[in-house]
């Protein structure tokens, strides 16, 4: 098993040189994040959510101070709209571990904006799929 998380820290902390420039920001969908429509995290500047028990204490010190991105948090709620889906927004939240883990192997600078978007509740495929299909755009 060890193996195996050592090859996936390998593949994020390599993952950006793979890319042909830096993202301007980046849109995470959370599997530790469901709601009933899908929600965007608008904040600004969000702190991060201990979303889990048990672990050593070191691992409720995490850090990853990565700004928000407001502007994308919007463009997602339209382009949603546009294909005739509900949204909501949240400015509280911070972002769980299901995002700010990977992303602190894969962007341990923090230094490029992330919006987090939520899963449905009920995880409908379909619904996924079509949430999928609306954001699919280079207009991001």
């Amino acid at each position: 098993m060890r193996d195996t998380w050592r090859e996936l820290e390998t593949y994020l902390r390599g993952f950006m040189t793979t890319l042909a420039e830096p993202p301007h920001a980046i849109l995470a969908i959370s599997g530790h994040w469901e709601v009933n429509v899908p929600t965007v995290n608008a904040g600004a500047h969000p702190p991060l959510l201990f979303d889990y028990g048990g672990f050593p204490d070191r691992t409720y010190r995490l850090t990853w101070p990565a700004p928000g991105a407001p502007e994308l948090a919007t463009r997602v709620r339209q382009l949603l709209s546009d294909a005739g889906i509900a949204s909501g927004t949240e400015s509280a939240r911070g972002w769980d571990h299901g995002v700010f883990v990977p992303m602190k192997v894969m962007m341990p600078g923090a230094d490029i904006p992330l919006v987090q978007l939520s899963m449905q509740h009920g995880l409908d495929p379909a619904a996924h799929l079509a949430i999928g299909r609306a954001l699919k755009t280079k207009a991001c």
